[in-house]
Parts: structure tokens; C-alpha cells; sequence
């Protein structure tokens, strides 16, 4: 019997030991305690912390790749970004990059790393394959802000470019899908935060941290459609994979925001009072939510919200000051299932709906072709011819004012957009409320 229980005892101390499996592993970068800790994804029990190579890392963004091979991890007053090797839990890489960086996302093939720089004004790009530098991206506002320089980065995962906001300022950059030049810029917002882009490619999140708001842009016009009040000083912001839900960590009033984007209705969850909620990335499988849960006296966690009901499920204890959270692969056109790196089939989007008295209809095609986009109530007749014609490849807008062909008012009532080309078709509905 002592054998018995001598060789379970050495069987929970191997257990205790062993690295989390790979693939199952989430981290959180913690800037007080400068390193990134593993952690088991469904039991949260995390592992040996990783100790990020520079005194004063000061992590701000953790990345994983596609592959879910590595995550990247920038480390702001050390100027470097720190690759993990996730089979191992070890760093392989510490590549010196800009002045202060603060974020890092891979190009939609994933062979080049952006990690932007703020007091660089300037994003350095990395080749993948072997770590190497290949050049630096000039990204300067000189709108008069206190860093005019980039910050935070996300990949639009439908046509590939970057989008970047200047650190905690008005602008809004757009990148080509090669990293290679800035091809617009527009001032929007105030103090201009963290992004993410819609799976679909129809617009770009952004938190706004003076104005308690998330600014939703249009990526063809790049100008703002609307905003979304939510808690006080807004950080973190992830999109569940099919472009559904929003989830916005609001650091001062410490609460999250669950955001329905078909009518961009929020749902509020407190966490502890003292919490200082900043990252989020999304779990798809699961359909959680983790935030870094930043500094909560005595105890520092990570908390978990479920998504199905929009709860909070859980939280978890882990090193000083978690800053930054990664759980899930950075989006691509793969993962979104817009086509990895094909060209993504017909598209439609109606925002918003519910509407009163329009709704924008943000439409996709692959290639040059005739088009039929038209309103059809539930009966299948249509109401209103909104485009016919030729039009070429890429993105389109329309609009439907909740007017019928025949110049009458439409009733309050479910509708449906339909787009026809290339032989297929898609719908999306639209709610006319009045």
C-alpha cells in the first residue's frame, strides 16, 4: 500500500511538473512581474512563469501566430519583441526593434511581423522565416499629439491590409497588405486605443479612451459609421470569429462589454471593484472571453466571460499586473473563412439593423461582374431594386432608405438584402422598426 501511494504521489508531482500541452496553452504577459505565463485554457492552472529577457520589460502586447507554433510578445521599455516557442515554453528570439514598441500582427500570410513603435514613429517589419529584419515603415502624424507616433495594430483579415491608430491620439492609418506604404490616414476620435477588424472586412473597432466610446469606421470610405458608448476609459477589444459580438475591457469603471453588432445593444458585466481590466482576446472553440485583469489588490487575475449568456464564468490568480492576453491565433483570411489568400466569395452586410430610417448595405465581389442587389420582404417579393448593373472587384455600398420601387414607405417588418452575381447569391436580413 506504501508503494501504491508513493508512485501516485510521484505521478501528481510529474503531472505538476510537465509543460501544458500545445495547443491547449493560453498566456498572459504581466508587466509588474515581467513575464508571460502559461496557463491551461479549460482548467486554468497555469504553469512556470516565462521571464521575459530584459530588466523592466514592461510586456504591452502578446500575438500568437497562425500556426499556433509561437506567440510574440512586445516588451515596450525594452525595446524588443520576445518570440515563445509554444511547444516548449521557452524563448527562442529576442529581436530589437523600434523606440518603445507597443504592438505586433502578422501579414495575413503570415511571413512578415509589424511591431509598431512609438517613440520610433515607425513600424519595423520582420521576415518570419528566420526573425531577420527587412526594413522599417515610416508611420509619423505630426498632428501635434504627445508621441504622434503608431500604436496598436490589427490585420483586416478580408483584403489583408493593417490598420494602425496613432498611441493615444486621433489618427487612423491604413497599410497596404505587403506592409510597404501607408496608403491612408484619417483623424477620427480622440484618444484612440486598441482595434480589431470585422472578419468580414466591412469595418474597423476602436476604442476611444477620452470619450468612453468604441468608434466603428467604414474600411472603404474610412470614415466613422457610428459609436458605441460603453464604460469608462475603454482598453481591450476582440470580435468573435463570424463578427457577431464585441468584447470591450473598460479599465476605470471596471466592468466588460458584451456588444451585439446587429444592433450594437451592450450588455454590462461588473468585475471587482478594484479590478483594472485592459486586454482581451477571444477563445472561438469555447466561446469565452479572457481579460487580463490588470491590478486587483492583494491579487492579480485573469477573468473568463462566457459568451453564450454573456456571464462571468470565472477568473484565476497570476503574476504582477497582467497587461496583455493571448488565447487564439491572430485572425486571418483562413481562420475567418474569407478564403486564405483566395479571393473571398460574395459578402453582404446591413448595419444597422434593427434601422429607422436607413441601413447601409455593405456589399462584396471577387471580380468585375453584373450585380443584382435588391429587398425582398418575407413573402420572397422584392421591394426595392437597390443596384443592377456592372460593377468591379472589391467592396461597394448601398442604401435603403425604407423606400419600395413604387416610392412608397416600406411597413415596419423583416426584410431581406439579397446580393445575386457570378451565378450565387447571399442574404442578410434587415428589421425596419418605426
Amino acid at each position: 500500500m506504501k508503494t501504491l501511494h508513493a508512485l501516485l504521489l510521484l505521478l501528481v508531482l510529474l503531472l505538476a511538473a510537465a509543460p501544458l500541452q500545445a495547443g491547449y496553452t493560453g498566456y498572459v504577459a504581466c508587466s509588474n512581474s515581467d513575464d508571460v505565463v502559461p496557463f491551461d485554457v479549460d482548467s486554468y492552472v497555469t504553469d512556470v512563469p516565462i521571464p521575459l529577457p530584459e530588466i523592466n520589460a514592461y510586456p504591452y502586447d502578446a500575438t500568437m501566430t497562425a500556426d499556433t507554433s509561437e506567440v510574440w510578445v512586445v516588451d515596450a521599455t525594452g525595446d524588443h519583441v520576445v518570440v515563445i516557442d509554444i511547444a516548449t515554453n521557452t524563448v527562442v528570439d529576442t529581436i530589437p526593434v523600434g523606440e518603445y514598441p507597443n504592438c505586433v500582427v502578422f501579414t495575413d500570410d503570415g511571413s512578415t511581423a509589424l511591431v509598431s513603435a512609438r517613440d520610433g514613429d515607425l513600424v519595423t517589419l520582420i521576415k518570419t522565416s528566420d526573425n531577420s529584419i527587412t526594413g522599417t515603415l515610416p508611420v509619423l502624424t505630426g498632428s501635434g499629439g504627445t508621441y504622434d507616433g503608431p500604436g496598436n495594430m490589427a490585420l483586416n483579415p478580408a483584403s489583408g491590409k493593417i490598420y494602425a491608430v496613432d498611441y493615444y491620439d486621433d489618427t487612423l492609418f491604413e497599410i497596404d497588405e505587403t506592409a510597404s506604404t501607408v496608403l491612408r490616414s484619417v483623424d477620427i476620435g480622440n484618444s484612440m486605443w486598441q482595434l480589431v477588424c470585422d472578419p468580414n472586412g466591412a469595418y474597423v473597432y476602436i476604442t476611444d479612451r477620452s470619450d468612453d466610446v468604441v468608434r466603428v469606421v467604414d474600411t472603404v470610405t474610412l470614415t466613422e459609421v457610428t459609436t458605441i458608448p460603453v464604460g469608462d476609459d475603454p482598453w481591450g477589444i476582440d470580435v468573435t470569429i463570424e463578427g457577431s459580438k464585441l468584447v470591450v475591457a473598460c479599465e476605470d469603471d471596471a466592468t466588460v462589454h458584451v456588444v451585439d453588432t446587429s444592433d450594437w445593444s451592450s450588455t454590462v458585466i461588473p468585475l471587482d471593484s478594484s479590478a483594472d481590466p485592459r486586454d482581451v482576446d477571444i477563445l472561438e472553440d469555447e466561446r469565452y472571453a479572457f481579460v487580463a485583469g490588470g491590478d486587483i489588490t492583494g491579487t492579480d487575475v485573469v477573468y473568463v466571460v462566457e459568451l453564450v449568456g454573456n456571464t462571468l464564468k470565472s477568473s484565476f490568480e497570476v503574476g504582477g499586473n497582467p497587461n496583455c492576453v493571448a488565447v487564439e491565433p491572430q485572425m486571418n483570411s483562413t481562420t475567418a473563412g474569407v478564403g486564405g489568400g483566395a479571393p473571398p466569395a460574395l459578402r453582404l452586410a446591413c448595419h444597422p439593423s434593427p434601422f429607422n430610417p436607413r441601413t447601409r448595405v455593405t456589399y462584396y465581389v471577387p471580380e468585375t461582374c453584373e450585380v443584382s442587389l435588391g429587398v425582398y420582404d418575407v413573402a420572397g417579393r422584392r421591394v426595392a431594386r437597390l443596384v443592377e448593373g456592372e460593377v468591379t472587384a472589391g467592396e461597394h455600398q448601398a442604401e435603403w432608405r425604407g423606400i419600395s420601387d413604387t416610392g412608397h414607405e416600406a411597413a415596419t417588418g423583416v426584410y431581406f438584402v439579397r446580393l445575386e452575381a457570378l451565378g450565387g447569391s447571399c442574404s442578410e436580413k434587415a428589421v425596419l422598426l418605426k
